[in-house]
């Protein structure tokens, strides 16, 4: 039966609660969004047995569809697929190596060709034995979302043994109860129990918006940019494929991945990057200033603009004539595969943790997506943050002496520390200046990004991206060190939930609508226990 004391339900109704007040298996984990970061979090929760149920506001047949969203993946996103959650095989089949990229101006003109294929094996390596590449964000879902068991093999969503996705529903809020859970608010006005929420719903987080509500500074920044993402499959015989490969023959790069960067100059400012995600098809960017940009869209394509046949024609003809490249792509790529958006970034870095609600990722913290460190930070923080909930959990739930373990809202807070914060403000505001430099029309700024460009080395490349990531990796081995004196968490700890079970087949139905909470109901802060 189910429980509605507290007026609210736990996801999985069959679990009792021990002597400690915590289930004798552990409320799930409730995680808001199941982008990369929310599926990071909710594949480390499983790795140890911790519960976990995801609510994505988008319907299953948008969540692994973007259009031109892709990362170049750092050695500390690396480590965490390969080493912690054993991904290194499907990493191979969805990552595809830099070879070579071709670099030229708005004006037709050559800059660079930056030749990866021609390194040594032990200098185009990124981390291990990983070379530098690039990974198509829907694809990573999708590999994630296999490792989780989320999916069966036509696609379709299903359960595991160890969590729930439920797409079509958001999370709009919380309250921190005196006791040993969360209450989550979803949008269908229901609530349920969870030991703890993550908050990876993005930019415009609701989780967010209900943590931070009325505080000062944290307006998002619009940057007067606006970017087009596109995915493009280029057809046998067709000029674009003439055209890359004129470009492949020009510089002796036939038959291997070539990435494109076009930089602006002062007539014709912008900033366009194509990269070959699988054979024949190409995700790109287009990047340019737009003080009138839809200002409300957002940066991926379940919050931006898809395109229609006029807003395509808009964007063909923002395109200077002299770069033919970016022209056929524009024009080879249907409307509905172009996502128009408006840039963003945070000028302030508010709080992201309140007791047991912590906001991971863009949530969290946004860059200027330029230089693509955003997705890096957001994996990043889904791993770490799952490894303290799972430690707090896990340790509590173990039986073991209490006083051994730290309360979840502790472990949380430590993930908010003011070390990660300066470092999260010192990268924004490079991004900001790498981002608006990107699309000026200024002749100075112009011909400095072009000089970057044609002095730029594939080694440099490799360096400045290890370079960016120290944060991330710094983030990773202070929570290693933090964590160091607990006992490592235990899968064997936690009781699989059958699928089929009651716990699945009437979870909608036990979701109930429930009257408002009294001020005595919230707890604080930090609380002793589990």
């Amino acid at each position: 039966m189910v429980s509605f004391k507290d007026n609210s339900v736990s996801p999985f109704p069959h679990q009792q609660a021990n002597e400690y007040g915590n289930a004798a298996q552990p409320l799930p984990v409730i995680i808001a969004g199941a982008g990369p970061s929310g599926l990071i979090a909710a594949l480390t929760l499983q790795k140890y047995g911790v519960p976990f149920v995801i609510y994505e506001r988008n319907a299953s047949d948008k969540l692994c569809s973007d259009a031109g969203r892709g990362i170049d993946l750092s050695p500390s996103v690396i480590k965490v697929l390969e080493k912690e959650l054993g991904l290194s095989d499907k990493l191979d089949a969805v990552m595809k190596p830099y070879e070579y990229i071709e670099v030229s101006d708005m004006d037709g003109k050559y800059v660079n060709t930056l030749r990866f294929k021609e390194m040594s094996k032990k200098k185009r390596r990124i981390t291990g034995k990983r070379n530098f590449g690039f990974v198509s964000r829907s694809k990573l879902q999708h590999v994630l979302l296999e490792a989780l068991g989320l999916i069966d093999r036509r696609g379709r969503v299903k359960d595991s043994p160890y969590g729930i996705l439920r797409c079509g529903i958001a999370v709009t809020g919380y309250k921190k109860m005196i006791g040993h859970f969360i209450q989550v608010q979803l949008d269908n006005s229901m609530k349920v129990k969870g030991s703890a929420l993550l908050a990876c719903d993005g930019l415009h987080s609701h989780i967010r918006q209900f943590m931070h509500e009325g505080a000062q500074g944290d307006d998002l920044n619009f940057t007067k940019q606006e970017v087009w993402w596109g995915t493009t499959t280029v057809r046998p015989g067709s000029v674009l494929e003439q055209e890359l490969q004129r470009i492949a023959a020009s510089r002796n790069m036939q038959g291997y991945n070539v990435g494109l960067v076009v930089v602006g100059t002062s007539q014709n400012p912008g900033s366009f990057s194509a990269n070959e995600v699988s054979r024949n098809v190409y995700s790109w960017s287009y990047f340019i200033q737009n003080d009138t940009s839809n200002a409300d869209a957002d940066l991926i394509r379940r919050g931006g603009k898809v395109l229609d046949a006029a807003d395509k024609q808009e964007l063909v003809d923002k395109i200077p004539s002299t770069c033919k490249i970016l022209k056929l792509f524009s024009e080879f790529t249907p409307a509905a595969d172009i996502t128009r958006c408006a840039v963003f970034d945070r000028a302030n870095q508010l709080a992201s943790v309140d007791g047991r609600a912590a906001l991971l990722g863009d949530a969290a913290h946004y860059y200027h997506p330029m230089r693509g460190e955003g997705s890096n930070k957001a994996m990043v923080d889904g791993y770490v943050a799952a490894m303290r909930l799972a430690t707090a959990i896990m340790g509590k739930s173990s039986g073991k002496k209490c006083k051994k373990f730290p309360s979840v809202e502790r472990i949380l807070a430590g993930f908010d520390s003011s070390k990660r914060r300066k470092g999260i403000n010192a990268l924004a505001e490079k991004s900001r200046k790498v981002g608006l430099c990107a699309t000026s029309n200024s002749g100075y700024n112009c011909w400095a990004r072009k000089t970057y460009f044609k002095f730029m080395t594939p080694t440099k490349m490799i360096r400045e991206l290890r370079t960016g990531d120290k944060s991330n990796s710094r983030f990773m081995s202070d929570t290693i060190k933090e964590l160091k004196p607990y006992p490592k968490p235990a899968k064997s700890l936690a009781r699989p939930v059958i699928p089929n079970s009651s716990a699945y087949d009437n979870i909608e139905m036990q979701l109930t609508k429930t009257k408002s909470f009294k001020e005595e109901d919230v707890g604080c802060t930090i609380c002793i226990g589990f």
